[in-house]
């Protein structure tokens, strides 16, 4: 369930210990390393396709806990004190990663995850077409990026097909989805399930076939491909739909949380501490944010006050919410809004931070059959060849009940100095072994995200009280998913208790809060790592003041947080007090 672990175990090969003071303990590490990539390869379906397929069984979770086992004894026979920084590190993360993924493998965890193999938001039904329409905006010259897509159109059905035979299980055991969750998936299967396939965004490259593909060898592309849509893609989709309208759905749980399902509160405190990276306990992370909240919504009462808003801090929501000032009137005003944002933000970057960015970033709208289901902006990396800038996609679905006053906090959140800033550096730094370029550990990565909204003052924004209390909406958003996730998979709440507390807490509209909602419940926990994180990153940043007084820096405490790429909390922590160590003797 945690995608840094696949990352990892895709980006081992590549790994090469950039200098070690013993070369026998460095090579140990990079052939640890190594070999556990290649046999995790060999175990773990082909992931293309967005789905797990058949070989996902029980042999292979026992074989997987095999290798888990023997390359955990290995890394421990390893001597990391005469490791270099960069290797202590790679030694570390490596260790962490495998030790949270001992934990997934054990039996009743994995098994939830399999019995649970499709949601409305990281589903294969959404995440295929998307990656599909993702790889035909770029030319495909040759016959070889046309079978590749028919081979990963075909695993993609099979996977289905076993993900399907899964969620059988599922309903047999009472392991199933909650009924809002099969709703939104039902809705997005429709999509492809009943168009016309030659009208589909999968045809798309075919209507596009560059001509030096010709003769004998276009016809049997052609042919090869259509059929690949027609005669299995499409027919998949129909078998899906099929499955949850007519057999999955009559079985969906009317609970939320995972703790309603056999082994659900075990899966839970695996995900939190898997989110989190932190020892942190459902009802401690629950208490924390509604501490949070008290102290937000005192701040928002100040920022109230100060644009002259007499009546009560519901009143100013209202006002907010209603007012035409705070909507975009188009999508086009949406785009001018976040290209205004980002323009700021680059006039004062060096202020803050040493390193920067090469690749570009643009924002794009979230295509029209997927909109309904995500967030309110979303960001997708760059390429590593810097070919494809990194993207955030904005949301213009009901574009009405899309607030105007929170645009600077959720640009800066997703681009610069959030995602695209820390992606970018990690995947630029050319020094850094590659898996930790690509690495991503969501506490980290929205913790940073999250903390970049509290720069923004420093950062020419936050000007007028309106943006600022956008901040402060966020803020308390992020706060509020603390205490809404534990809420639905700990505390047994409702579906409508945790809209309710979101549209008072976080000010959020029915419509919005409802997504949110749904996310969560989809994917337990996720929405914890945000608030986790950033508090970490604003305590090492205090730690740091206090220790270096006069000689604290705030562009190379950035810089030690970035240049070594995404990692677990204990570990940043740990990397960060070596520098303030190492800044007190310069």
């Amino acid at each position: 369930m945690n995608n840094f672990k696949l990352v990892i175990a895709a980006g081992f090969a590549c790994f090469f210990a950039a200098g070690t003071v013993h070369a026998d303990a460095g090579d140990d590490l990079s052939r640890l390393m190594r070999d556990y990539r290649v046999s995790e390869g060999k175990l773990r379906p082909d992931e293309s396709s967005g789905v797990y397929d058949e070989k996902r069984n029980a042999d292979t979770l026992r074989a997987r806990q095999r290798i888990n086992e023997n390359t955990r004894g290995k890394l421990a026979s390893i001597d990391a004190l005469i490791l270099k920084a960069q290797d202590l590190l790679s030694y570390e993360i490596f260790g962490w990663s495998l030790d949270d993924e001992a934990r997934e493998l054990s039996p009743a965890i994995a098994e939830n995850f399999q019995l649970l193999a499709l949601n409305q938001f990281d589903g294969a039904q959404i995440i295929f077409p998307r990656q599909m329409q993702s790889r035909s905006e770029h030319p495909w010259t040759r016959s070889k990026d046309y079978d590749d897509a028919i081979g990963r159109m075909l695993r993609f059905t099979n996977g289905i097909d076993a993900a399907i035979g899964k969620m059988r299980e599922g309903i047999k055991r009472g392991i199933v989805q909650p009924r809002a969750i099969v709703t939104r998936m039902i809705a997005q299967t429709e999509i492809f399930a009943n168009g016309d396939p030659d009208d589909g965004l999968f045809m798309a490259p075919l209507k596009t076939m560059p001509d030096p593909i010709a003769g004998a060898e276009r016809a049997r592309i052609e042919g090869a491909y259509r059929e690949a849509v027609e005669g299995q893609l499409a027919p998949a989709y129909r078998r899906l739909l099929d499955f949850l309208k007519n057999e999955y759905l009559p079985h969906a749980r009317e609970s939320i949380g995972l703790s309603a399902i056999p082994g659900g509160k075990e899966t839970y405190l695996y995900l939190v501490r898997s989110e989190t990276t932190s020892d942190l306990t459902p009802d401690a992370i629950h208490a924390l944010g509604l501490s949070d909240l008290a102290r937000i919504e005192a701040a928002m009462e100040r920022v109230k006050n100060e644009a002259g808003f007499s009546g009560s801090l519901a009143d100013f929501r209202v006002f907010l919410h209603n007012d035409s000032r705070f909507k975009f009137k188009d999508k086009d005003a949406m785009l001018g809004e976040f290209t205004r944002v980002k323009n700021t933000v680059d006039a004062h970057l060096s202020q803050l931070f040493i390193t920067k960015p090469k690749s570009d970033l643009v924002f794009r709208f979230y295509e029209p059959y997927v909109a309904p289901d995500r967030p309110a902006a979303e960001y997708t990396s760059a390429s590593a060849d810097g070919r494809r800038p990194g993207i955030v996609s904005l949301n213009a679905s009901d574009l009405g009940a899309r607030p105007a006053y929170t645009s600077e906090a959720l640009a800066i959140h997703e681009g610069i100095p959030g995602h695209h800033m820390q992606v970018a550096i990690s995947m630029e730094n050319n020094a850094l072994p590659r898996f930790r370029r690509f690495g991503y550990e969501t506490a980290f990565t929205e913790g940073w995200a999250l903390y970049a909204e509290t720069l923004g003052s420093d950062l020419g924004l936050y000007t007028d009280p309106y943006q600022k209390f956008g901040a402060l909406s966020f803020e308390a958003w992020r706060s509020s998913r603390l205490v809404v996730d534990t809420g639905i998979h700990w505390l047994g709440w409702t579906r409508f208790q945790a809209i309710a507390f979101l549209q008072t807490h976080a000010g959020l509209s029915e419509n919005e809060a409802s997504e949110e909602v749904d996310r969560y419940i989809a994917i337990p926990a996720q929405a914890l790592s945000y608030r986790i994180g950033e508090r970490e990153i604003l305590d090492l940043r205090n730690r740091a003041k206090a220790a270096l007084g006069p000689k604290f820096d705030i562009r190379l405490f950035h810089e030690a947080v970035l240049k070594d790429g995404a990692m677990p909390l204990p570990i940043l922590d740990a990397k960060i007090n070596r520098w303030i160590a190492s800044q007190k003797g310069t």
